[in-house]
């Protein structure tokens, strides 16, 4: 049978290694040791992921998850609000330490995806209906330790050897969007750097890493398409986000500027 280190196997679950170590501490987890006494995992542990990813992005607490395994009774309803709740309730607090501590604490115990999507967006498009000093003040701390929690989790991606990716926003309206996209990559075994900035034609050659990520959340401009296009033909590695990207195309652009995208672009 197979086995697998702690790496191995946050590459082959599409989780980080602070997810597994989390869940080895609630007790989800438990590695296996060999003669010497040194830990592996093998295809079972494979498969105790694939129930544990199954309950967690369905809202069930890791405390939930924990009796389920165990084949004990649990809450099986959606708890996403009742995260939403604990991050507003440190929102409260003047003191950015429990906020701080909890978006850390829930990335550990969370898959990234189901952080954003489930705990992380619908908070700030509530914290965004608001028009009151106290609402916008809370929505920026919220957005200010989204970024160091980013942060967080790229530096931590840096102390092991992985392929490169630079994250691109080619077209982007919210400037935290290339953060919380660099979230969700952060369990795709990259090592990853961004630029926090639109740039609307990037010059790739200034930007070398292995693999590239391009954001855009509106349709691609002409000479966008053209530079894009150009990209692709020359087989540079790349992934695209945002709802620009199967946004319809804009009208074609002109040959004389079709070209000069091709020039600047090489």
């Amino acid at each position: 049978m197979s086995h697998f280190t702690i790496e191995m196997l946050s590459d082959q679950c599409g989780v980080t290694m602070p997810n597994l170590r989390a869940w080895q501490r609630y007790g989800l987890l438990k590695p296996a040791r060999d003669a010497s006494g040194k830990r592996y995992y093998d295809y079972s542990h494979l498969l105790r992921i694939q129930l544990i990813l199954k309950w967690l992005n369905e809202g069930v607490p890791v405390a939930e998850v924990s009796r389920l395994l165990k084949g004990e009774h649990a809450t099986l309803s959606s708890q996403w609000e009742l995260y939403q709740e604990k991050l507003l309730s440190a929102l409260e607090n003047p003191d950015t330490a429990k906020l701080r501590a909890l978006l850390r604490r829930f990335g550990r115990e969370l898959p990234a995806a189901a952080l954003l999507d489930n705990v992380i967006r619908p908070l700030r498009l509530w914290l965004r209906e608001g028009v009151n000093a106290t609402q916008l003040t809370r929505r920026a701390r919220f957005d200010t330790q989204l970024i160091e929690y980013a942060a967080f989790v790229l530096q931590g991606l840096r102390k092991r050897p992985a392929d490169s990716l630079v994250m691109i926003p080619l077209n982007m309206t919210d400037p935290l969007d290339i953060w919380l996209e660099a979230i969700r990559f952060s369990a795709e075994g990259f090592r990853i750097d961004l630029l926090a900035e639109p740039v609307a034609q990037p010059d790739l050659d200034e930007l070398q890493a292995e693999h590239y990520f391009l954001w855009s959340d509106a349709p691609l401009t002409p000479l966008q398409q053209v530079m894009y296009q150009h990209w692709q033909s020359e087989g540079r590695p790349l992934f695209t986000g945002g709802a620009g990207f199967s946004a319809p195309a804009q009208a074609e652009a002109p040959v004389s500027e079709a070209t000069t995208a091709i020039s600047d672009a090489g």
